[in-house]
Parts: structure tokens; C-alpha cells; sequence
């Protein structure tokens, strides 16, 4: 794409570095922008969450030391698995110096995953009791999401200032570990597009399944201002597991799950375009971009 039709604000997951960062920008983005923060977490992959922005950035909090108030590992007391970062943008080359201008707040968030490790956990009781231990450990990061909008946004400051809640949250919209912030007076922005297995952002190969595992969650002015404008899924740099007799992408269809605990997934053509370089080893994320557009 022309620089013209990137996004304003990219808000990502899993990079390695804040020089990564900048070298993916100038390599492959045209040096389009001029703002990147990233602050390490804790994490020691280095898959740490990230912001690239056309529009200055006038203040970051990150949450990397906040302590888990009950940690399934004594020896990592830390409640966020990547970070929550609190990102202030300008909406405006000139935000730093005009007060008047607006200003967007993204939490971007990279949540606890629900993958176990079969050789840590090798009988079948193990590995649900560590699937139960980190549906657990996301619900006190999603309730500590949701405090934190409480926090920072007091009274009815809430209805009126613009931020949004934006990642890799890791679980279905409809699991008890996202209640407390989806309740949290969020507007799910994907909740706009129907029919509702079109909402799937996430193919997990080995089950041959898809969910909607990441969140654009827009505060009340932020949804009033979109009212009407639905978010885009690109899901043309997901992988397939092997080419079709005919010569497509396969396999055909792939189930869409509201949890894993569905009983009636819904079937969904899998066999959509994907771009030139994409094959069964070379592919983007098993995650898909989600893009908004704000007027």
C-alpha cells in the first residue's frame, strides 16, 4: 500500500525491539512514522507490545512492575504477561504545543496466552489445571484493564475523553476471564460486524479453528464518534495447512468457536485470498490486523 493509505496510529504485539521497531518503519513503511515507543517488558522472547504513530506522542505510563495480587509463581509476582501500556497521542503534528487539540489514549495490551506446554504438563488433568491457572491469571489482568479506565478516568470524564482498550487479549468475548472488561462500558467495536462468525481474528492450526481473540474496545465518545463504521479484518497474511486438488488453499472450511468449550462451532469458508508470499510456512501471524476508522 501507498503511504497515503497507511493507518495514523499501528498499535502491535510481539516485537522484538524499539531498533526493530524503527528498522521495520524505514525498511518497509516508508519511513512514514516519525514516533515509536516501546518499553521492555519482562518478558525474556522479547515479544513486547509497541506503537508507531504519524502523530506526536506526549506521554506513556507503562505497567511491566505491577505486582499480581495473587501470582500463580511466586517467582514472577508480576501481573501483566507483555505490558498495558498507557500511549497519549496528539491528534495533531502540533499537539505537543497546542492545548486545544485533541488528545487519544491507547492500552495496548498483549494478554496471558492459553497456550500450555505439553512437556511441562504431561497428563490431561495438568494441562486443565494450568488452562484453568491462566484463565485466572487473565481475568485479574482484564479487571486490572478495567480498574485502570476507572482510575484514569473518573466521573464523567469516562463518557467524554477518547482512548481505547486495543490487543491481543487472548480469550472469546464471551469467556469469564474478558467479563471485566467487556463490561467495563466499552464498545466492542467488532461487535459491528455481522453475521458474528466474520469477527474471527485468530486460526489455531492444530484444531483447525478460529476466534475472536483480539479487541478494539472504544470508550463511549470514541464509539459515538465511529457510530456506524465497521473495523477491518486483514486476513490475508494467515497461513493454510496444505493446497487443494483444484489448487486453493486448504483446508475448505475452518469452525468458528465462541469458546473452546463451543459445542457447535459454526462452519467458515477458509479457502479466502491470501497475498503472493504467503504459504504453509511463510505467512504473517496466526493473529489477523484489525483497522478502524476514526473520522
Amino acid at each position: 500500500d501507498g503511504e497515503r493509505d497507511l493507518p495514523d496510529v499501528l498499535c502491535l504485539q510481539e516485537v522484538e525491539s524499539l531498533i526493530a521497531l524503527r528498522r521495520f518503519n524505514e525498511a518497509h513503511l516508508g519511513a512514514t512514522y516519525p514516533y515509536a515507543l516501546l518499553i521492555d517488558s519482562r518478558d525474556v522472547r522479547q515479544i513486547d507490545v509497541a506503537v508507531l504513530s504519524r502523530f506526536p506522542i506526549i506521554n506513556a505510563r507503562s505497567h511491566v512492575d505491577d505486582l499480581d495480587p495473587t501470582p500463580d509463581d511466586p517467582t514472577r509476582p508480576w501481573l501483566f504477561s507483555r505490558d498495558c501500556v498507557e500511549v497519549q497521542i496528539a491528534l495533531s503534528p502540533a499537539g505537543r504545543t497546542d492545548p486545544g487539540v485533541d488528545r487519544l489514549t491507547v492500552f495496548v495490551n498483549h494478554l496471558k496466552s492459553k497456550f500450555v506446554d505439553p512437556l511441562r504438563h504431561r497428563t490431561a488433568m495438568a494441562r486443565a489445571a494450568a488452562r484453568r491457572r491462566a484463565a485466572e491469571h487473565r481475568r485479574r489482568q482484564a479487571s486490572a484493564v478495567a480498574d485502570l479506565l476507572v482510575e484514569r478516568y473518573p466521573g464523567a470524564s469516562f463518557d467524554t475523553e477518547l482512548f481505547a482498550v486495543l490487543g491481543d487479549l487472548n480469550d472469546e468475548p464471551s469467556s469469564a476471564s474478558m467479563a471485566p472488561v467487556v463490561a467495563a462500558g466499552l464498545t466492542n467495536a467488532l461487535d459491528r460486524i455481522e453475521p458474528e462468525p466474520d469477527r474471527w481474528t485468530h486460526w489455531w492450526r492444530g484444531e483447525n479453528s478460529v476466534s475472536q481473540l483480539d479487541y478494539v474496545l472504544l470508550s463511549p465518545a470514541l464509539g459515538e464518534a465511529t457510530e456506524g463504521i465497521e473495523p477491518r479484518i486483514e486476513r490475508r497474511g494467515i497461513s493454510f495447512a496444505r493446497i487443494l486438488a483444484d489448487g486453493g488453499t486448504g483446508p475448505r472450511l475452518t469452525r468458528f468457536r465462541r469458546s473452546d468449550e463451543d459445542l457447535a462451532p459454526i462452519p467458515v469458508d477458509f479457502r479466502f485470498p491470501r497475498f503472493p508470499e504467503v504459504s504453509r510456512s511463510v505467512y504473517a501471524s496466526d493473529h489477523c490486523p484489525i483497522f478502524l476508522d476514526v473520522p
